[in-house]
């Protein structure tokens, strides 16, 4: 228990040791977000919450599937 306390607390060290400028975008996405404002902020939060939901929708359909499965072969089991 104590291992993952000191584990944790030097990892949190660390990250907290980086500097600022290493948590910024690339020069790119800084330069065309400062030009456009509003309409480019907005296609990269649409953007960013598409990739966020496709690997979710995908585990979801995954486990939903891996689910109903097993309960059928659960309820099939009990009828024998």
């Amino acid at each position: 228990m104590m291992a993952r306390v000191m584990a944790f607390a030097f990892v949190a060290g660390v990250l907290l040791a980086i500097p600022e400028s290493t948590h910024a975008q690339c020069a790119m996405c800084v330069t065309a977000l400062e030009q456009n404002g509003g309409e480019m902020a907005a296609g990269f939060n649409r953007g960013i919450l598409f990739l966020l939901g496709v690997p979710y929708s995908v585990f979801a359909v995954i486990g939903g599937s891996w689910y109903w499965r097993r309960r059928q072969r659960l309820l099939q089991a009990s009828r024998s």
